[in-house]
């Protein structure tokens, strides 16, 4: 057994944390374990799937990935990293860039990277401080580098947000040469209230960025959420055992993902999932909402992530139960930890998943997109925590088939504590808490004709692929 500390998701400290144990059943493959940081023992996987490459991260918390072509961004908390992926099995660090200030979400667009900061900083420079959001004259919100030399990044400057930015959304408009970024941000634990960031919050701050001037021409619009957008209540008291945590109320977004042609985004809202048209960029209009019970604040479950199938018929709305701190895939079946796929058109459910074997340590389904079919076909790629990755076909969920028989493959690598998991050009990237970047190779036929894109960032879905 091992225990850590970690609550990245909330921003607070919490729980002991368990291995993953996983049943004999299990088929481990063949092939070499790769070790990396972290390790335990052997990898366990389907035979479908290979680990061809790591490249490790160590000392810091590795959060999310954006793409570029065979250029990949890793962001972690403290700083980013620019990899050549272009040879898979063997992953190179063009520059690995220190700014301080976690969670450290990336996204790339036009030569620039933005980089999103929830914790307060006492200053708007690399060099910051952590301090707490009564801190005179403290930063958090954006940060923005220039990456057009990915050996040489350069911090061009940081813009202030409410709150902060746990994590954020590109809407480009190319037309106009200037970028969108919706910001989720939110006023969980005392170290985060200050002045411009009280309960219940309420609003998503969309700053709006022009690409010639992207630091001193930047401006800030707020977007009130829904009047009748479920409150969050989080009794982090209770459930950690330590009163000074205090209960915290409010309704905020934790991610949101957009889908550029179809005007549409993805909001999970923490206390429910929402559907919103952005046509107008700067004018969101709800459309409908989605919440089960079994998502329940009080015990620390939050909407998290979403992603669109790419023929914009369904949507996937992750339920982050435990807040990432707890195991939440012991049961296989029971309705915690799951990926909650939807009618774009309508919100009703069409059906759910999560992992068909026990895990018991910390695991749910975290940050995940869809592999870019020509077919039309819907297969996710997720993350799961101490759970790895896995593959799943969701026409076959659809269609009744049990999620064991739905499951195309997974791979936990010795020592997984996965936060992303993405699908970008032929392989599976994933950014490990612990082990760093992982670069996986699916084979089977649930992959035929999948497309290459060119940027990628995997909250921001840009064309319909028919």
């Amino acid at each position: 057994m091992k225990r850590r500390i970690r609550l990245a998701m909330l921003g607070v400290a919490a729980a002991a944390l368990l291995a993953v144990s996983i049943p004999a059943t299990a088929d481990p493959g063949e092939g070499l374990d790769h070790s990396g940081p972290g390790s335990t023992g052997p990898d366990q996987h389907s035979q479908n799937m290979k680990l061809l490459g790591n490249n490790p991260k160590e000392g810091v918390t590795n959060s999310d990935l954006a793409f570029d072509g065979k250029l990949t961004y890793a962001g972690n908390s403290a700083g980013f990293r620019i990899l050549n992926t272009s040879a898979p099995a063997n992953p190179k660090v063009l520059a690995d860039f220190s700014c301080n200030g976690s969670q450290g979400d990336v996204s790339v667009y036009g030569g620039l990277l933005f980089r999103s900061v929830d914790t307060p900083q006492s200053s708007t420079d690399c060099a910051s401080e952590n301090v707490t959001a009564s801190t005179p004259g403290m930063f958090e919100g954006i940060q923005v580098f220039d990456v057009s030399d990915s050996t040489a990044p350069e911090h061009i400057g940081s813009i202030q947000t409410d709150c902060g930015s746990h994590t954020h959304t590109l809407v480009p408009e190319p037309e106009l040469n200037r970028v969108h970024i919706y910001v989720s941000s939110y006023s969980l634990g005392n170290a985060a209230i200050g002045p411009d960031c009280q309960e219940p919050h309420g609003y998503v701050s969309i700053v709006t960025v022009p690409l010639d001037d992207p630091v001193d021409g930047a401006t800030v619009t707020k977007y009130f959420l829904d009047e009748d957008t479920e409150l969050a209540t989080y009794p982090l008291g209770d459930i950690f055992g330590n009163p000074a945590l205090g209960t915290f109320t409010f309704s905020a977004c934790h991610d949101m993902s957009a889908f550029l042609e179809l005007g549409l985004m993805a909001a999970a809202c923490l206390g429910e999932a929402q559907l919103w048209d952005i046509s107008d960029p700067l004018n969101p209009e709800f459309l409908w909402r989605f919440d089960r019970d079994v998502v329940d604040p009080a015990k620390l479950d939050l909407w998290h992530s979403a992603a669109f199938s790419w023929d914009g018929e369904v949507v996937a709305f992750g339920d982050e139960s435990g807040g990432g701190a707890f195991p939440r895939c012991v049961d296989p079946a029971d309705d915690q930890g799951r990926v909650w796929f939807l009618d774009v058109e309508t919100g009703e459910e069409l059906a759910n998943y999560k992992p068909p074997r026990s895990i018991e340590g910390v695991c749910t389904m975290h940050n995940f997109n869809f592999i870019p079919l020509k077919s039309g076909a819907k297969v996710l790629v997720s993350a799961a925590y101490e759970g790895g990755t896995t593959v799943v076909d969701v026409d076959a969920l659809i269609a009744g088939s049990s999620e064991s028989d739905a499951e195309v493959g997974f791979y936990i690598p010795s020592g997984a504590d996965t936060w992303s998991s993405y699908w970008h050009n032929g392989f599976i990237f994933t950014n490990d808490v612990e082990r760093g970047v992982d670069v996986m190779l699916l084979s089977d036929k649930a992959r035929a004709g999948a497309v290459k894109l060119g940027l990628n960032n995997p909250q921001t879905q840009e064309s319909v692929i028919r």
